[in-house]
């Protein structure tokens, strides 16, 4: 494999020491400007040659994103790119949730290549440092909870309501296998009295998703208190073929139920 060798001119190293000195995350070309003592003029030239060298990454006219050094040549991080987030939205409402948390709090071994990030406004979707962000918009937030990451706090879902996030759309979680795999695995830490009462409060399909799979796996069992009216789809994600009908639940299974539960002898 051929790789470029990318070279950095003194004004570039200069730049890179002291944003990686001040911790910075977001930066303007104007507080590049000031940083260094150079004019706007030469500061946005700058600013134009660490983009292109992926030590900057421009999320929109002016303001960019710093890639520590510790990200390697090519831009990329971990932890980081989480506690990134905490910056880009810090004065605007959001939690990282869906496959993203899944796997930040252990409850599946899937590495996810996007990060996902919840919102109540319209943001698009970006790449930087090797990892793809976007950003699911919703009407209203539900409970999240701080978390340091990379020395920053990053808002996550908390467990309860990430699982009720997973139910309502697992398009985002890939699918009610890795739901199945969250209750399992977060058993112990799942308070469930509040996700009960979570579930109660959302819509009747997420209600009747989680009862079949607490159900599935003899887990704690869901006491519904209203009538179910009308089908719904175990896993709206999948293909929208019954093989079978759970008629406790009113669920339409399009998908094969051992595959709920096999992964646990894998």
């Amino acid at each position: 494999m051929v790789t470029k060798d990318i070279r950095m001119g003194k004004l570039e190293m200069r730049a890179l020491f002291a944003l990686e000195e001040a911790e910075a995350g977001l930066v303007t070309s104007g507080q590049l400007a000031m940083l260094l003592h150079i004019s706007s003029n030469r500061a946005n030239k700058l600013a134009w040659q660490l983009t292109r060298k992926k030590r900057l990454i421009r999320i929109r006219k002016g303001v960019y994103l710093f890639a520590p050094m510790k990200a390697g040549p090519r831009g990329h991080w971990s932890e980081e790119s989480l506690a990134l987030i905490s910056q880009l939205l810090k004065d605007r409402p959001y939690y990282v949730g869906y496959w993203t948390a899944l796997n930040r709090y252990g409850l599946t071994e899937q590495i996810p290549w996007v990060t996902q990030v919840v919102v109540t406004h319209r943001r698009r979707p970006f790449e930087a440092v090797g990892t793809r962000y976007d950003f699911i918009k919703v009407g209203r937030l539900g409970e999240w909870q701080e978390e340091k990451i990379a020395g920053r706090s990053v808002r996550l879902a908390t467990r309860e309501q990430l699982i009720i996030d997973c139910l309502s759309h697992p398009e985002y979680c890939g699918g009610l296998v890795e739901v199945a795999k969250a209750l399992w695995n977060g058993r112990k830490e799942i308070d469930w009295k509040k996700l009960e009462s979570k579930a109660a409060s959302s819509n009747e399909a997420v209600a009747r998703r989680l009862g079949f799979l607490l159900e599935t796996l003899k887990l704690k069992p869901l006491k519904l208190k209203c009538r179910l009216a009308g089908w719904r789809w175990l896993d709206p994600s999948r293909e929208k073929k019954a093989i079978e009908k759970a008629h406790k639940w009113k669920l339409l299974i399009n998908m094969e139920p051992k595959a709920l539960v096999n992964w646990r002898e894998s």
